[in-house]
């Protein structure tokens, strides 16, 4: 996978999402938060479902995937459950490598995040 680019399965289907400066800004617009927040909620998880939808949207658009619509996602995102490890963990995984260089991103993924995120799992 490219550097920077993120995976997200979303009904049992792979997509990229790619982190860019369009992205950002169409991710900050809408939801009226930074990116960094954003983060935040996720790893508090008090992040809103149409946040997480609007996320995969513009990051997997920037990659060259399709959906069937907005809705469509939203339904999908909805039956994956936003509170999950695997939703959470490309969250977060993206909106680190929209916040740092990829390799400063894996970084803290590995340092800070994933600790956060993965323990919920087996706890």
């Amino acid at each position: 996978m490219k550097s920077g680019y993120v995976t997200v399965a979303l009904g049992g289907v792979s997509y990229s999402m790619r982190p860019t400066y369009g992205v950002m800004r169409d991710i900050e617009a809408r939801t009226e938060m930074t990116v960094q927040e954003l983060l935040e909620l996720v790893l508090a998880q008090r992040m809103k479902i149409e946040e997480a939808v609007l996320i995969f949207w513009y990051a997997c658009q920037a990659a060259g995937e399709e959906f069937d619509g907005i809705e469509a996602l939203g339904n999908v995102v909805f039956a994956e459950r936003i509170t999950s490890v695997s939703i959470r963990t490309s969250l977060s995984k993206f909106l680190l490598n929209c916040l740092y260089a990829p390799k400063d991103a894996q970084g803290k993924w590995s340092a800070e995040v994933a600790p956060m995120i993965t323990s919920e799992e087996i706890g």
